[in-house]
């Protein structure tokens, strides 16, 4: 009876694949261990694949270290596991015992994170609120133990230490320490009317007004007399281009000068020399004119004349008058006068 064609891959006679006379590529079988290897060099081999299981437990007397499992049964395996380490208590470095509400994890400080009871002066409950019990925090908790903050209770007086300065209440009251409050403490926290001087008081020598800090003073001119413009934080006061006085105006320097076209003068009787003690001047006027050079000419009342008191008009005197008109002086002459007619004089042409 004819057999059916097979391929039989080389095996040992011992059940155990060939170890000898090997081809590279060769395929081996070994039947004393059910293993499939292929051949890569004379006398060495690898063995190909390994059987593949499916169980859950990956566990008992079906385990291997020559088998491979599925999918199914990895995650199967790996999923039981986990659902079974779901507990602080299950970790290798926790004690965990007799749980309480509130409790929390700590470590002891040696090999394990134990739960413990917070006790003493706080505790804690379940919903994470910390509770300090009644008189627990005394002054000798705050003392000032941290540099540039704290707190100092002591049996008469309260010290608050904010950056360096201190706030200190006593039995006379609240005392705040030199350079203690500072600018950023304080912006926009305090009101006018809580300071003791809450107002600026200005006066013009006789009535005064109080400014309040907040308000607006104001600086005005009257019109045509004083001019007033503020720039910056500067306030300038000045004089307007025409100005207008209506009272009496005093000047008390010794020169006033007048660079204007035109001085009308309302008082019919113009007073000279006011201040003339002792007859120590001489009293007129001049002008200055030019004509071959800079020359004065003037009308004056020479209180010392040579044949008395007497009005001298000149002209032609190269220097100014001072207090007196130097009769002596370079080109000084006396000049013509011409008249309509003259009424009650003398006419005396004297000696000059």
């Amino acid at each position: 009876m004819a057999r059916n064609n097979a391929i039989q891959i080389r095996r040992g006679a011992d059940g155990s694949a060939p170890s000898s006379s090997l081809l590279a590529g060769e395929p081996l079988f070994s039947t004393d261990n059910s293993k499939f290897y292929i051949a890569t060099s004379g006398t060495d081999k690898s063995w190909i694949g390994a059987p593949i299981r499916d169980e859950d437990d990956l566990d008992g007397n079906s385990a291997s270290a020559v088998k491979l499992a599925t999918q199914q049964s990895i995650k199967a395996y790996v999923d039981a596991q986990v659902a079974t380490k779901d507990a602080l208590s299950e970790l290798v470095d926790t004690t965990i015992s007799s749980e309480q509400s509130g409790q929390m994890i700590l470590w002891d400080g040696s090999n394990s994170w134990d739960n413990q009871s917070m006790s003493g002066d706080a505790t804690l409950n379940s919903s994470g609120v910390l509770t300090i019990a009644s008189d627990a925090v005394h002054g000798t908790m705050l003392n000032d133990d941290v540099a540039g903050h704290g707190v100092e209770i002591s049996s008469n007086a309260l010290r608050v230490k904010l950056n360096g300065s201190s706030l200190d209440r006593g039995a006379s009251g609240m005392k705040i320490a030199d350079n203690g409050v500072t600018n950023a403490m304080l912006a926009g926290s305090i009101a006018n009317g809580k300071l003791v001087n809450s107002d600026v008081t200005i006066s013009d020598g006789s009535a005064t007004d109080d400014v309040s800090l907040g308000e607006t003073l104001s600086i005005l001119g009257t019109a045509n007399e004083v001019t007033t413009a503020v720039t910056g934080n500067t306030v300038t006061i000045g004089l307007p281009d025409d100005v207008t006085i209506t009272g009496d105006l005093i000047v008390q320097g010794d020169t006033v000068t007048t660079n204007v076209a035109t001085v009308t003068v309302e008082d019919p009787l113009v007073q000279y020399a006011s201040n003339n003690s002792g007859n120590a001047v001489d009293i007129g006027f001049y002008g200055k004119y030019v004509a071959s050079g800079t020359k004065y000419c003037g009308l004056s009342w020479d209180q010392n004349g040579s044949t008395g008191a007497e009005f001298i008009l000149y002209h032609g005197n190269q220097a100014a008058p001072t207090t007196t008109v130097d009769t002596g002086g370079t080109g000084y002459t006396l000049s013509a006068l011409r008249l309509g007619s003259i009424h009650e004089a003398t006419v005396d042409g004297g000696t000059y």
